[in-house]
């Protein structure tokens, strides 16, 4: 089957009396892999700590990832590696999920600005 993973996007800005509009973006992707999971994670037990993503162990290889910040404040910091120093997003606290795509599933780091953050998460190999 071809098309499995469907992806939309768009942006809208307006500040000033400038604007910007993206429309809505959309793709449709063959899927190589057959694993996808989606699960909740509480991140950070205190301010700033950083941990691994709780990815299901039989989804691997590159995926395509939606984050969900589902807690009351703070920011998350998503990363690729355990220092956090290659920061892949970053959501606030009531701003929309991020999502991203072909990122490594084995290195995938998050942190919160608040301890106890709860997030969820979909993921799929790509």
């Amino acid at each position: 089957m071809a098309g499995e993973i469907k992806t939309s996007i768009s942006l809208q800005v307006a500040k000033g009396g400038a604007a910007i509009a993206t429309g809505t973006l959309s793709g449709q992707i063959d899927m190589a892999g057959a694993n996808m999971a989606n699960f909740t994670q509480v991140v950070s037990t205190a301010a700033n700590d950083i941990e691994a993503l709780n990815v299901p162990a039989d989804v691997a290889g590159d995926v395509f990832l939606v984050i969900k910040h589902n807690g009351a404040s703070g920011t998350l910091t998503i990363s690729k590696d355990s220092g956090g120093t290659h920061v892949l997003s970053k959501i606030g606290f009531g701003e929309p999920p991020c999502l991203l795509t072909r990122v490594p599933s084995s290195t995938l780091y998050v942190a919160s600005s608040t301890a106890g953050t709860p997030i969820q998460a979909w993921i799929s190999e790509a």
